[in-house]
């Protein structure tokens, strides 16, 4: 399939181009500029120049096309650019793919729209969206809503904590090696990780195996406290992990992300294995030593 993918030189977006080409798809990323275009193309993907919030870029990069996955995601740090870019985004995508009669569009979201707590997270988990996660949310329910009077309905993936060279997980490492990273609490509430490639090959597998109007979980086998997962990245890059109380972090970053972060995610992949899908990454320990060493162009044992 010919496959536009939105946020293609992105963090998640370039493993996904990566993932489509090894499978055998065309990938066509949309992207800004020449600097996007290389990564595209180092990707095994085609660059289709243009902004994702004006029509004709969108319409002209989709002709051809079978399918689109949106990743795009924009300035996190600035909500209202990141909602323009993921929901207002999503929706001109999905118009132009109804113009087009292509009914197979993916949306990337992520599950933090999940209320989160004791019991284990599956795709009909009751949800509580705030902050960054209802952004994604209203992308999810934009497209949703352009789609279905087309008689289409998306594929929604909600990936767990995507790790790789770059992204949220560049900044962790920065701060404990330089002793600023903290847990909120005591650090014993759950995440599900996920290495950048097992995501950028789930999207693959929903592409390819998923059902129209379905969401799927992208986590791996192993749900980890997030002090124990701090602190086996901090052992190993040389840094420390401390914490920081419920109230403080409220005042820090603000009630919504500190509750986001405060909040226990042990998620299933059951979902995603049923389409065929497994982790070359089963575990943390498994793919977090190996990003470490990418990232520091030395094997593990020399970063200690």
């Amino acid at each position: 399939m010919r496959v536009l993918v939105t946020g293609a030189s992105g963090f998640l977006g370039r493993a996904t181009v990566r993932a489509l080409a090894q499978a055998g798809h065309a990938p066509v990323g949309l992207v800004r500029g020449p600097t996007g275009a290389r990564a595209v193309r180092a990707d095994g993907g085609s660059p289709a120049l243009g902004d994702l919030l004006e029509d004709g870029p969108v319409d002209r990069a989709l002709e051809g096309c079978d399918a689109a996955i949106h990743l795009a995601q924009g300035d996190s740090s600035v909500l209202a650019a990141m909602r323009a870019v993921r929901v207002d985004g999503g929706r001109r995508l999905a118009e132009a793919a109804a113009r087009r009669g292509i009914g197979r569009v993916l949306v990337g979201s992520g599950y933090w729209v999940y209320r989160g707590g004791p019991e284990a997270i599956d795709e009909d988990s009751p949800l509580d969206p705030r902050s960054i996660s209802l952004v994604n949310f209203d992308t999810e329910r934009a497209v949703r809503s352009v789609l279905a009077p087309n008689g289409f309905a998306p594929r929604v993936v909600r990936p767990g904590m995507v790790y790789g060279n770059g992204s949220w997980f560049a900044e962790m490492v920065r701060e404990l090696r330089d002793g600023s990273y903290r847990y909120v609490g005591d650090g014993s509430p759950f995440l599900s990780p996920i290495h950048r490639e097992d995501a950028g090959r789930a999207f693959v597998r929903v592409l390819d195996e998923g059902r129209d109007g379905r969401t799927y979980l992208a986590v791996d086998d192993a749900p980890v406290a997030q002090r124990e997962f701090a602190e086996f990245v901090a052992d190993r890059v040389g840094g420390a992990a401390g914490s920081i109380p419920l109230e403080e972090a409220a005042a820090a970053w603000g009630e919504d992300l500190a509750r986001l972060n405060a909040a226990s995610r042990r998620a299933s992949n059951r979902a995603l294995r049923s389409l065929g899908w497994s982790p070359r990454y089963p575990t943390f320990r498994d793919g977090v030593p190996g990003v470490l060493a990418e990232m520091s162009g030395t094997v593990e044992g020399r970063l200690r």
